[in-house]
C-alpha cells in the first residue's frame, strides 16, 4: 500500500466491459451441433460442389460462382479446387478475350477482378479500359447501372501502386454511389450500397461479410436455394463453434482472475475474441484463435500499464525485466505489475514449450522478440511522456511502427498455424517485410485518428497528429488528410503484397491482411475496442443470434 501513497498515475476513464454475463445467452446444447444438422450439412456440401465442378464448363459462370461462394462465407470448403480453377484460367489465352468482350457487362468485369485478386491473381487493371470514353473518363451512362457501379468500387479498392485507372475507378463510383437514389433501387442492393460505403467488402471482416451478405443473398431473385441453405447451415455450424471457444477464452480470463488483480486494465473478452475470429473464422484454426484471443487480452494488459499505469521508474524496471526475460517479476513495481509480467511471461514459455514439442524450434524465440520490441516502442513514448516531448513525425513513425503491437500480434496467429508457419515463416516476419510494414501502418494510424479526441482528454503522449502538424506546420485536418494518404498507400502495399509470386505460404500472408481489415473495423470511425458499444451488434449478429433455417 505504501508504495501506492502519493503515486500519481495517467489513468484513462475507460468504459465498463459491457458483456459480464455474455455467456448466459447460451445454454449447453446451442454449443453443439446435433447429428441432423451434420448430415445436412454434408449432404448439401456435396451438392454445391457438384455444382460448381459443372460451373467450371463455362468460365464466366463459375467465376460468379466463385464470388458467390465466398462472399456466404463457404469458400474454404472448396478452396484447393478453386485455386487450380482460378489458375487455369489465368493462365488460359483465351480468357483475357472474353473479358473484353462488350458483352461482358461492368458487374461481371467487376466481380471477376475481385475473385482474381482476393487469391492472389493479378488480374490487369485495363480489364476496365473499355468502360471509358475518348475523353479518357468512366463513361457517364454506367451511373445507370447500381450494381456495376456497386461492382467497380469494389473492385478499385485491390488497387496497387501505379495503377490510375483504378484510383478513378474508386473516385467515379464512390462519386456516383453517395449520390443515388435508394428510392429508386432494391431495398437490399440499398442496404448492400450503404454498408460498402461505410466498410468496403475488401476492408471487413469475414464473418460480419458474410452474416450481412446472406441477408442480401436470400432477397435476389436469381438466388441458388441450395447453396443459401448450405451458407446457412454452415454459419450456424461455425457460430456454435466460435461460441464454444469464447467459453474457453472467458474461463482462462476468469480462472486468472484478471478483473480483479488488474483493475486499471480495459476488460475486453468478446471484443478480444472478436478480433482473433477476424483473424481467421475457419474451423482448422480453432485453436489458433483461443490462442490469439488470449494473447490480445495480455497485449492489452500491457499497453494499459504502459499508457495508464505505471511510472517512468516502474515502467523502467518492468520493461529492462522483459528485455532480460526475468523468470520471476522484479521488485519495485506494484503487485498489478507483477501480475501481467507473471501471466504475461507464464503465457509465452508455455507456447515455447509447446512448440518445441511439435518439432518447431526457434519459433517461440521469434513470438517473445516481437513482443520485446513493441514493449521498447512503449517505453520510448513513456519516455517523451515524461519529458512532454512532441516528436517529429519521422520519430513517430519509426517508434510507432513498434506500437501498433502488429507485429507480435501477426506472429501470434502463425504460433497455431502448424508446419506451414516453420522458423523460416517467422525469420522472414522479422525481416520487416514490406507487407507487415504496411499492416503496421494502417493498425498505428488508423487508431491514432479515431482515437485522438478521446486521448487529449487525458495525460497522454503526442499522438501520430500532434506529431504531424509539428513537423509540416499544419492543421489537424490538413495532418489528418496527409496520414490518409500513407493509409492508402499502405493498404496499396498490403494489396500488392497477396499477389503472385508469393513471398511466403499464401495462408500466413491472409493472416497479416485480415488483422489489417480488422483495424479498419475497429477503428475506421471509433476507437471501438476501447468504447465497446460500438462492436455490440457485430458480437450480437455473429455469438448471440443464428440464422433462422
Amino acid at each position: 500500500m505504501s508504495m501506492e501513497s502519493g503515486v500519481h498515475r495517467p489513468l484513462a476513464d475507460y468504459s465498463a466491459n459491457i458483456w459480464e454475463d455474455l455467456l448466459t445467452h447460451f445454454s449447453k446444447s446451442e454449443l453443439e451441433c446435433t447429428a441432423t444438422l451434420k448430415e445436412k450439412h454434408s449432404t448439401l456440401k456435396e451438392v454445391v460442389k457438384k455444382s460448381f465442378m459443372v460451373s467450371k464448363v463455362k468460365p464466366m459462370e463459375s467465376l460468379m460462382f466463385i464470388d458467390a461462394l465466398c462472399r456466404l462465407g463457404v469458400s474454404y470448403h472448396f478452396e484447393i479446387d478453386i485455386i487450380q480453377q482460378l489458375g487455369n484460367l489465368f493462365d488460359s489465352p483465351d480468357f483475357n478475350p472474353l473479358i473484353r468482350h462488350d458483352e461482358c457487362d461492368l458487374y461481371t468485369v467487376g466481380v471477376i477482378f475481385q475473385v482474381f485478386r482476393q487469391f492472389g491473381f493479378k488480374l490487369s487493371a485495363d480489364v476496365f479500359e473499355k468502360f471509358k470514353g475518348e475523353d479518357g473518363k468512366f463513361k457517364e451512362h454506367l451511373v445507370a447501372d447500381a450494381s456495376g457501379i456497386l461492382s467497380l468500387y469494389e473492385a478499385s479498392q485491390w488497387n496497387t501502386h501505379g495503377e490510375d485507372i483504378m484510383d478513378e475507378a474508386l473516385a467515379f463510383s464512390s462519386c456516383h454511389l453517395k449520390e443515388i437514389s435508394f428510392q429508386s433501387i432494391p431495398q437490399n442492393l440499398a442496404v448492400r450500397i450503404k454498408n460498402a460505403l461505410k466498410h468496403p467488402y475488401h476492408k471487413g471482416i469475414s464473418r460480419i461479410e458474410t452474416r450481412s451478405y446472406i441477408s442480401y443473398y436470400e432477397a435476389e431473385e436469381k438466388r441458388d436455394t441450395v447453396l443459401l441453405e448450405f451458407a446457412k447451415i454452415d454459419f450456424n455450424m461455425l457460430q456454435r463453434l466460435h461460441r464454444t471457444e469464447l467459453a474457453c477464452v472467458t474461463r482462462w480470463y476468469d480462472d486468472m482472475e484478471i478483473k480483479s488483480k488488474v483493475t486499471y486494465t480495459r476488460h475486453r473478452i468478446a471484443e478480444a475474441y472478436l478480433w482473433a475470429l477476424g483473424a481467421y473464422f475457419e474451423p482448422q484454426y480453432s485453436q489458433g484463435r483461443v490462442t490469439l484471443a488470449i494473447a490480445i487480452i495480455i497485449f492489452t494488459l500491457l499497453d494499459d500499464t504502459y499508457d495508464a499505469y505505471g511510472t517512468m521508474e516502474e515502467l523502467e524496471i518492468f520493461t529492462d525485466a522483459m528485455e532480460k526475460w526475468l523468470p520471476a517479476p522484479p521488485n519495485m513495481i506494484p503487485e498489478s505489475m507483477k501480475y501481467v509480467y507473471r501471466v504475461t511471461v507464464d503465457f509465452y514459455d508455455k507456447l515455447e514449450e509447446e512448440l518445441e514439442n511439435e518439432g518447431r524450434s526457434g519459433c517461440g524465440f521469434h513470438l517473445k522478440k516481437a513482443l520485446k520490441t513493441t514493449a521498447n516502442g512503449y517505453m520510448r513514448e513513456a519516455k517523451w511522456l515524461k519529458e512532454d516531448y512532441t516528436a517529429t513525425f519521422d520519430e513517430y513513425k519509426e517508434n510507432g511502427l513498434l506500437t501498433s503491437g502488429y507485429y507480435p500480434l501477426i506472429a501470434m496467429t502463425f504460433a497455431r498455424m502448424g508446419d506451414v508457419a516453420n522458423l523460416d515463416a517467422f525469420e522472414w516476419l522479422s525481416s520487416n517485410p514490406k507487407i507487415r510494414a504496411a499492416s503496421e501502418i494502417i493498425g498505428r494510424y488508423t487508431d491514432d485518428i479515431s482515437s485522438y479526441d478521446f486521448e487529449r482528454t487525458r495525460e497522454h503522449v503526442a499522438t501520430g497528429i500532434d506529431c504531424y502538424m509539428k513537423q509540416f506546420g499544419v492543421s489537424k485536418e490538413q495532418a489528418v488528410e496527409g496520414i490518409n494518404i500513407m493509409l492508402s498507400d499502405a493498404w496499396k502495399d498490403l494489396n500488392q503484397g497477396l499477389m503472385r509470386p508469393h513471398s511466403c505460404p499464401f495462408p500466413l500472408l491472409m493472416r497479416i491482411f485480415n488483422l489489417s481489415r480488422v483495424v479498419d473495423v475497429f477503428y475506421r470511425y471509433k476507437d471501438c475496442y476501447t468504447h465497446p458499444e460500438f462492436l455490440k451488434e457485430h458480437i450480437v449478429s455473429l455469438f448471440i443470434e443464428d440464422i433462422p433455417i
